[in-house]
């Protein structure tokens, strides 16, 4: 089946609470384009259901019952009376709005729990959808990315639904495991999915997935899970879980690996350097930071004194008081001296705190006791004041006393530790630009988080993630695999963005299952020399044992101990105090144990694995490095899906088609989901080849101005053939640095079935057309800012064809040239890799020629080439398609038309630049596509009828074809004049069987001063490639007229002949042209 447009794949990645899902594949693959949670909302009428909760508003309006003027005329006996006064003055209406609430939760139904379906209607109507926000064409193959909890059931409704809904020509179903494999480009690999409320572990062995101990939906090791621990450790602090929630994915809250000390541990360690001293010296130990029996060694100074003052109150001597009859001057100066003290300790202790604030802004989150997270809260606008902030009920007007309002369940802040009321916190602020129809506002608050935050993962959240990664690697059948399934470790998951997370599981691996190198030699220097001793590598660990004798030793007996007792005994007697006939049944079941042994040895660690390690994904798409490994899924979809629909043109049959569901029905997706073509083992950088010639095209010179030819005096008769192709994409045709056609092998069944399979490269091509003097690209692709596709297609058209060409002709080399798009309102889509012309210009003629653009294309559309000495200019065109698609002003925006008037708009622009150069004297030759069918035999079945089409085709006769005196430029068709009525087309579109639906839309035109010595269009499938047009190609004679231009001309009279005539004369074959030199 052929393949399918790049810009028509539909990719969807559903999963527990967020889906991804995009349309197209751009050049390099980018994120996904949509982004909507997991869930539904069940419509007012059963059975549907809506993507956002609507609810139902009702306002009162007051309408007023007297008449303020006279509204037709005519004027009722109470109006003539006066104007009616009385109490009620208007009647209240009650008016119902239903609006839309993007922000709430309330009533969603999510259909997918824990990696499995539980509501199939929910996630049909969420596809639909989708479906319908990205509104795909027709034509439009679908890849859904499962889940590892999807049985083969699922897979069949699912591929029941999509054919029988959407009507795809093709759907593919493809396990996230295996795509992030794709993505990653290792074929054998461990991974770790950390979803919402479960995590998914897959060990994959050659891009084939290992169901036998696969972790599917392990429970309680999700993001989710990680929510509800936060929340039961601040649950004190009457955190909700909201709060929890942006607490985990703010940047304070880190997953510290095993055995690392919280802040506050590490500080109780060291003062408690002798707890038997301080017991003895009866003072409570924890937490007094070294303080003696009497408190005050190594304590301050001033709270000693303080201390001091507490103790000694109220002992006085009362008798000297009473006596000396001072005793209210005497209890006035201790007041002032208690309170003199108590101000001079208050104020050491704050300027030590003080003092203490920077130091600890400037530690590491890590290392900080407590910290700051910023809670953003969406709140109602009735609950707040004009300053933004929450109402407080029985505020206090005057005084410094800060208002406090009561306690709710409701509104309770976590901040405060009161029990009836607490504070509001002075930061709270409401941002009013988030407003949801003027009825909510968010607002900030500042919270005071300890350690808890360091604690998201405890709970077993690690512990059972790390087993169920042990016994998934040791389900793995192939022993030798499993060392490798240890060191190629996957986590991916929005569960794994917290921070630290993916560094904490590893070290949790190391602690729990790693094992040094070195350690397995322990105690083997003791054992004899004869003995077998175990080895890292594995290679004798005990395996499965089929006991050929019918005498078996009693349990526990250890193979070591054994040989160490009787390897110093050669004879085989017994050891004394052993038995003889038990001894010799000992040695023989150690003779068959290492006999064994030997037929299971292999080069891995098998059990227990000597290192673990993370791969790191290829940084080859540089729009995921901001986006994170997290849903690197989605990239390998993008990936599978550029293989399996477009690349290898449906032969690995990684995907069904809607003849084979009518055929085989949904069953048949059983065998499809498996079959995806694997990518190679790693994706290697090559080092780029080196180009005969290295050096830089001339900058582009605006058309602006138009000099005269230089005629060469000198100049003989010169044939120049010109090749002309719509290329729809150079990607695929370079040679770069991260070819993604490249990092998929092709199968041998691919390169002796499939005719594109022989011509990999643009140079190929080329060699094969003999290398023309000037070959014109037309919808490149490639943005204004790619240098590097620029810079590789400069490379890949002068890297020899074969390792033991070292030509480095002129002749057989090429510059080249530009103009890509830069207009930023039409010419935006796929990041501007759209449209787009290329001229390659031989080098042996490069240096005669000059290269132009002009200043009424931004599209990319237009690239001129002058040869001054021979008075030839070329114009490479990609012209406009007509669609009713709006066309924007390139300064303001605005839409001022659509694609049919700029089309004619086109038609008239090229053609006052052509009348410029005609009237400097030029000789003009225009090529590419055109984007028109002149007549019905450009045409299969027929034209284009609708009316738009019938009057761009007029307009283009008008502005071309026909002559000077009704305002054309009198230009000639080229293949017209060469073949005659030959039907031949250059469009053949893909994804249609070959023959069906063709026109000839691509056109070289010349002026008439231009001489033609051969036509043709090269109408096959080989030349087509992986586009959907075919090359054409022209000769024309420049220079004297010598005896070239009378024998071609005398073979264009001859063209007038029979069909058959033709083709026997032609052979059926390319004419390759002259190969004079210019």
């Amino acid at each position: 089946m052929p393949p399918f447009k790049d810009e028509h794949v539909l990719i969807i990645a559903p999963g527990s609470h967020t889906t991804l899902a995009q349309l197209g594949l751009p050049e390099s693959f980018t994120p996904a384009q949509l982004r909507t949670s997991t869930r539904m909302f069940p419509a007012e009428k059963k059975g549907e259901w809506e993507p956002l909760k609507v609810r139902e508003r009702k306002v009162t309006r007051r309408r007023n019952d007297v008449v303020t003027g006279p509204t037709d005329g005519d004027i009722s006996m109470a109006e003539a009376d006066g104007p009616t006064h009385s109490a009620n003055n208007g009647v209240e209406e009650e008016d119902t709005y239903f609006e839309e609430d993007p922000t709430t939760e309330e009533g969603a139904i999510y259909p997918i729990r824990q990696g499995r379906v539980v509501d199939w209607s929910c996630l049909f109507a969420l596809m639909t959808h989708i479906y319908n926000t990205l509104s795909p064409p027709f034509h439009t193959p679908i890849l859904v990315i499962t889940q590892p909890a999807w049985t083969a059931q699922d897979h069949e409704i699912l591929t029941q639904f999509f054919f029988e809904k959407f009507k795809t020509p093709a759907f593919c179903l493809m396990d996230s495991a295996l795509a992030v494999c794709y993505a990653y480009a290792a074929s054998t690999a461990t991974v770790v999915d950390i979803g919402h409320e479960k995590c998914d572990i897959t060990a994959v062995v050659d891009f084939l997935i290992n169901d036998i101990g696969r972790g599917t939906a392990v429970a309680d090791c999700g993001g989710e899970n990680m929510t509800q621990r936060l929340r039961e450790l601040l649950s004190d602090k009457s955190f909700t879980r909201d709060m929890c929630e942006q607490l985990k994915r703010s940047g304070i809250c880190e997953i510290l690996p095993s055995g690392t000390a919280m802040p506050g541990e590490a500080e109780v360690e060291t003062v408690n350097v002798n707890p038997a001293a301080a017991a003895s010296a009866g003072a409570n130990a924890v937490g007094l930071k070294g303080r003696g029996a009497g408190g005050a060694e190594g304590g301050d100074d001033v709270d000693g004194e303080a201390r001091e003052v507490e103790d000694n109150e109220g002992v006085l001597d009362v008798a000297s008081l009473v006596v000396s009859g001072k005793t209210n001057e005497f209890l006035a100066r201790k007041e002032k001296e208690k309170a003199e003290k108590a101000e001079k300790a208050a104020a050491k202790k704050a300027a030590q705190e003080a003092a203490a604030a920077p130091k600890q802004a400037r530690l590491p989150n890590a290392k900080r006791l407590t910290t700051t997270f910023h809670y953003t809260e969406r709140r109602p606008l009735e609950e707040l004041n004009g300053n933004g902030k929450r109402p407080l009920e029985n505020s206090q007007q005057n005084g410094d006393v800060e208002a406090k309002r009561p306690k709710t369940p409701e509104a309770e802040d976590p901040i405060g530790g009161a029990a009836t009321e607490v504070e509001v916190p002075s930061s709270a602020t409401a941002d009013r630009t988030a407003q949801n129809g003027d009825s909510t506002a968010l607002i900030r608050r500042d919270i005071e988080v300890g350690v808890e935050r360091f604690q998201a993962a405890t709970g077993g959240i690690l512990d059972h993630t790390a087993d169920a990664i042990h016994r998934c690697i040791l389900s793995v059948p192939e022993i030798n695999k499993r060392a490798e399934l240890w060191d190629n470790l996957i986590i991916i998951g929005n569960g794994s963005k917290v921070r630290g997370f993916k560094d904490a599981l590893v070290a949790k691996l190391n602690s729990k299952y790693l094992i040094s190198p070195s350690s397995a030699t322990i105690f083997t220097s003791e054992l004899p020399s004869n003995f077998t001793t175990p080895v890292a590598t594995g290679a004798n660990t005990p395996q499965p044992q089929s006991h050929l004798s019918n005498s078996h030793h009693g349990p526990g007996v250890n193979p070591l101990l054994l040989a160490a007792t009787t390897a110093s005994n050669p004879g085989g007697l017994a050891p004394p105090g052993q038995n003889q006939h038990l001894h010799a049944q000992l040695q023989m079941q150690q003779y068959q144990q290492q006999n064994q042994q030997s037929l299971h040895q292999h080069s891995g660690h098998g059990q227990t694995p000597t290192s673990i390690k993370l791969t790191k994904m290829p940084e080859y798409f540089p729009e995921w490095k901001d986006a994170g490994t997290e849903e690197s899924a989605f990239l390998g979809a993008q990936v599978a899906a550029k293989v399996v629909f477009v690349v290898d043109q449906g032969l690995s049959k990684g995907f069904m088609s809607r003849t084979e569901y009518n055929d085989l029905g949904p069953q048949a997706m059983r065998s499809r989901s498996a079959s995806l073509s694997p990518p190679p083992l790693k994706r290697r950088r090559v080092s780029p080849p080196k180009s005969p010639q290295s050096r830089s095209s001339p900058p582009f010179r605006p058309a602006a101005n138009i000099l005269p030819p230089q005629l060469d005096a000198e100049c003989k008769s010169t044939t120049i053939r010109i090749f002309s192709w719509n290329i729809n994409g150079i990607a695929p045709y370079l040679d770069t640095q991260n070819p993604i056609t490249k990092f998929f092998p092709t199968s041998s069944t691919h390169r002796k079935s499939s005719p594109t399979a022989a011509f990999p490269s643009l140079c190929a091509c080329v060699d094969r057309w003999s290398f023309p003097h000037l070959i014109f690209l037309q919808e490149v692709k490639i943005a204004p800012t790619d240098t590097s596709s620029q810079a590789s297609l400069r490379r890949t058209i002068n890297t020899p064809l074969n390792d033991d060409d070292t030509t480095n002709e002129p002749s057989r080399s090429y510059d080249a040239h530009f103009c890509l798009p830069r207009d930023k309102h039409n010419a935006t889509g796929f990041g501007g890799k759209v449209y787009g012309v290329c001229t390659l210009i031989r080098r042996d003629i490069s240096s005669s020629s000059v290269t132009k653009t002009v200043d009424w294309d931004l599209e990319g559309r237009v690239l001129i080439t002058e040869f001054p000495s021979h008075g030839l200019v070329a114009f490479n065109i990609y012209a406009v398609n007509g669609t009713t698609n709006p066309y924007r002003d390139p300064n303001s925006g605005k839409v001022v038309g659509d694609r049919h008037t700029r089309k004619r708009r086109f038609h008239e622009e090229l053609r006052e630049e052509c009348k410029r150069y005609e009237g400097k004297g030029w000789h003009v030759v225009v090529a590419g596509d055109i984007n028109v069918a002149q007549t019905g035999r450009d045409s299969w079945p027929q034209l284009r009828a609708g009316r738009e089409h019938v009057v761009n085709r007029e307009h283009f006769k008008e502005c071309f074809m026909r002559g000077k005196e009704e305002r054309g430029l009198g230009m000639r068709d080229t293949f017209r004049e060469v073949k005659g009525h030959e039907r031949k087309f250059s469009y053949r579109p893909r994804g249609r069987v070959w023959g069906d639906g063709m026109d000839r839309v691509d056109l070289i035109l010349v002026s008439e001063g231009v001489r033609v010595g051969d036509a043709d269009i090269l109408d096959s499938e080989l030349e087509r490639g992986r586009s959907d047009h075919v090359p054409l190609m022209v000769e024309v004679m420049v220079g004297g007229h010598g005896i070239e231009w009378e024998q071609e001309k005398e073979k264009s009279k001859n063209n007038d002949s029979s069909e058959l005539d033709k083709e026997e004369r032609n052979g059926g074959k390319v004419h390759q042209g002259s190969k004079k030199v210019w």
